[in-house]
C-alpha cells in the first residue's frame, strides 16, 4: 500500500526499507534494531510500535503527496532541506553514483542522450533526468506547499512551535509497513 511512497522518499534520498510480507512485530523490532521510523497506515501496528517505544508515524494512506507532506510535517521540517542529496534507487533502495555518457549502452545514450546518468551500486540500472525527474522534482514543490498549509492551520489552535519535533539529521532512515 505505501510501496510508491517507499519509491517516492528513495527518490529524494531517503534510506527506505518497504516490506508487505513480514509479520508486525518483526518489522517493529528491526525497526528498533536499525533505528528506523516506522511509516505505516496500520493503527494497531502503529499502537505496537509505540508500545514498544519504536519510532514511528501513522498515515492515512489517502495518497503520496499527502503521506509524504504528513511525515515531515510532522517531523518539523520542510523536504526542500533534504534535496541536495543524492537519489537512491526507487527499485533496491541502492545508492546511486554518477556515471560519463560513454560507459553506457548505444539505446540509451540514443533515448536520452542530452541527460545525467547515474547507475544504481545494487541492482545496476541505470536513471538520468528526465521527464520523470522533472515530475518527482514538481512533486517535492507541491509536498513543501502542502507542509506550509499544515503549519498554517496549526497556527490556529497554538503558538507554540518548541512542541514539533526537529529532524536535525540527513542520514533519515524508515521502514514502511
Amino acid at each position: 500500500m505505501l510501496g510508491s511512497v517507499a519509491r517516492k522518499l528513495r527518490f529524494f534520498g531517503f534510506d527506505t526499507w518497504y516490506t508487505k510480507n513480514k509479520p508486525d512485530i518483526e518489522i517493529i523490532l528491526l525497526g528498533i534494531k536499525h533505528n528506523r521510523v516506522i511509516l505505516t497506515c496500520d493503527k494497531d501496528m502503529y499502537k505496537r510500535a509505540l508500545k514498544l517505544r519504536a519510532k514511528g508515524t501513522l498515515l492515512n494512506g489517502l495518497g503520496d503527496l499527502g503521506d509524504i507532506a504528513h511525515v515531515f510535517f510532522i517531523y518539523g521540517t520542510m523536504l526542500s532541506t533534504f534535496m541536495h542529496g543524492r537519489p537512491r534507487c526507487p527499485a533496491c533502495n541502492g545508492r546511486t553514483v554518477e556515471v560519463p555518457k560513454s560507459g553506457l549502452k548505444e539505446e540509451i545514450l540514443d533515448f536520452a542522450a542530452d541527460h545525467k546518468f547515474f547507475r544504481c551500486c545494487g541492482c545496476d540500472k541505470i536513471y538520468w533526468e528526465g521527464s520523470h525527474y522533472k515530475s518527482l522534482k514538481a512533486l517535492s514543490k507541491r509536498i513543501d506547499g502542502r507542509i506550509l498549509e499544515l503549519l498554517k492551520e496549526l497556527s490556529l489552535y497554538t503558538v507554540d512551535y518548541s512542541a514539533i519535533p526537529r529532524l536535525d539529521f540527513v542520514s533519515w532512515r524508515m521502514h514502511l509497513a
